[in-house]
């Protein structure tokens, strides 16, 4: 089943052109990550899917409905753990449930059978300025499920954390994905990262972001980091995205002559 299809999708922001002419297709339980040269337009391409932004041209379905804007159908995870600091863990993740209407048993229970299920149980009562990093985006993730969204969209939730905190929400979040069985597009500069944890990469062009290519991640879960298998398909990302890079750089020097 499809579950999030872009076809021909273009943006631009006055004369800036970020995506160009994009086209992707992710399957329903699919675990998709978009890599390309820093500033090439990921982050861009997750907003139009959660309907932050509206596309120049082409259009965007979510289960075979048109996006015209943001959908309870659609969480999104920020690398900026974006709570409220005056609320509890878990008045944060009731939030978007008090925004739905649900009576506040409802909230409570739903909000506590996240909580648990990012492993935060007595926490439920701690502030954000109380947790660490990894725990503060445990929060973020429990708030985006808890509306039990088919996708969830994640821009680098990971990339404040240090190396070894991110290796453990990694292997958390796969946890999580492979009870819950949502969609995930997940975006991230990590080469490592996305062959850890992805079905397929999405190699994006530099900026305007097309589709360079699609690389299946062929590899039974729980992945071997120091595998020949891994370290091949980590190599064939390398220089897929090695092109783009260089062509990212020429055009930032460019820029500062």
């Amino acid at each position: 089943m499809d579950r999030v299809t872009l076809k021909n999708v273009s943006k631009s922001f006055d004369d800036l052109m970020a995506v160009r002419d994009l086209s992707l297709v992710v399957k329903d339980e699919e675990f998709v990550s978009l890599l390309g040269p820093s500033g090439c337009g990921k982050t861009t391409v997750l907003r139009l899917i959660a309907g932050l932004e509206q596309p120049t041209n082409g259009e965007i379905y979510e289960d075979g409905k048109l996006v015209s804007g943001p959908g309870s159908d659609r969480g999104m995870v920020f690398q900026e753990f974006a709570l409220f600091p005056w609320r509890t863990v878990i008045k944060n993740v009731e939030f978007g449930l008090e925004i739905k209407g649900l009576s506040k048993h409802k909230r409570r229970e739903k909000a506590l059978k996240y909580i648990d299920l990012v492993n935060l149980e007595g926490f439920e009562d701690t502030y954000p300025h109380e947790l660490s990093g990894g725990m503060k985006q445990r929060v973020g993730i429990a708030r985006a499920l808890a509306n039990e969204p088919d996708v969830l969209l994640m821009d680098e939730p990971f990339g404040s954390l240090d190396a070894q905190t991110r290796n453990i929400m990694q292997k958390e979040l796969l946890r999580i994905w492979e009870q819950t069985k949502t969609t995930i597009i997940f975006v991230t500069h990590s080469v490592d990262e996305a062959v850890y944890l992805s079905d397929r990469i999405i190699a994006l062009t530099a900026r305007p972001a097309s589709v360079k290519k699609t690389i299946p991640v062929n590899l039974l879960r729980p992945r071997d980091r120091t595998s020949e298998e891994f370290a091949k398909i980590r190599h064939d990302v390398l220089q897929e995205l090695g092109d783009e890079v260089t062509l990212a750089l020429k055009r930032e020097r460019a820029r500062e002559a």
